[in-house]
């Protein structure tokens, strides 16, 4: 059900503006699903507190003695407080995912038309410092 998390740090030194780009897109669409997960999320807590809230019911009738109905009024809590904080990062997420997105595209506007220059040129890369010094 989870995709696996892609690492965000890049170990190749030769990072591209075409790299910046694609991994902003990508970034996005997993922001994206991470709102949905967290949505997903907030609805089985949501099914949890009513299934613990029938439970309660049933201790109560039954006069169940000791802390049983105590520790379920907790985990109604609990499924509360995580219910409530999934669908805030549900809410915020999308605005982190424009906000990437946003950023993909200014590089596409504003660094591409250098880097398909030096692409156009040969090179996948600007040259390097020792390539002026020669």
């Amino acid at each position: 059900m989870n995709a696996p998390v892609k690492s965000t740090q890049y170990t190749d030194s030769d990072l591209t503006v075409y790299d910046v780009i694609d991994a902003d897109a990508d970034m996005a669409e997993e922001i994206l699903a991470g709102a949905d997960h967290a949505r997903a999320v907030a609805e089985k807590c949501e099914a949890m507190s009513e299934r613990l809230e029938v439970l309660y019911a049933k201790i109560l009738d039954l006069k169940v003695p000791g802390v049983l109905a105590g520790m379920v009024v907790r985990l109604m809590d609990k499924a509360e407080t995580v219910k409530n904080r999934a669908l805030a990062v549900a809410a915020t997420l999308p605005r982190a995912s424009e906000a990437i997105a946003a950023a993909g595209h200014k590089a596409a506007a504003e660094d591409k038309h250098v880097a398909d220059a030096v692409k156009d040129a040969g090179h996948v890369a600007p040259a390097e410092r020792e390539y002026h010094e020669e």
